[in-house]
């Protein structure tokens, strides 16, 4: 069924809260502890590999890599970062869903007030929005799939929700 919806998840990452005063140093410091270019614009992220940042607010973004690495790279940003920051790992509060297949976006339609279309919610946008009376953040990626990040308390609940809404929408005859 190459054009069904699938779903991976929950799994647990390394997620590491970053709150940072913007300063012309600071995109260049993070790059260089992450190996991921910090997104500066609004409700937008970057990846490389296994590793993403999320802009979350003004002055505050979720990194995100494959677990086990939260030491690593709490202390790669401790070294890199100057003046005031805060780098706290909050990974054992949250897990993350992959989405994928050309009729994810009526899954998420079902589960979110947000407009995903691709013109209004191109690869490279992040939100963060109430989905399935929970919260969620939700990031478009290059290759048209679907992260969702969710509170850890909230994973089982929204993999039953997904997991029906996509016997909503199954691959076409």
């Amino acid at each position: 069924m190459p054009d069904a919806t699938t779903l991976r998840g929950p799994r647990r990452q390394a997620c590491l809260s970053l709150r940072a005063k913007p300063n012309p140093s600071l995109p260049a410091a993070v790059a260089t502890a992450l190996g991921v270019e910090l997104p500066t614009t609004p409700c937008t992220h970057h990846r490389a590999g296994e590793r993403g940042l999320y802009w979350l607010g003004p002055d505050e973004w979720l990194a995100t890599a494959p677990a086990g690495a939260e030491d690593a790279l709490q202390a790669a940003l401790r070294s890199a970062l100057t003046g005031h920051f805060a780098v706290t790992d909050v990974s054992g509060a949250w897990r993350s869903f992959n989405l994928a297949g050309p009729r994810a976006i009526e899954v998420l339609r079902k589960s979110s007030p947000c407009d995903f279309h691709p013109r209004a919610f191109a690869p490279g946008r992040c939100v963060q929005t109430v989905f399935a009376k929970a919260t969620a953040l939700i990031a478009g990626n290059a290759d048209g799939d679907f992260d969702v990040i969710t509170r850890t308390s909230y994973a089982d609940y929204l993999r039953r929700w997904l997991e029906v809404a996509a016997l909503e929408h199954p691959a076409s005859p």
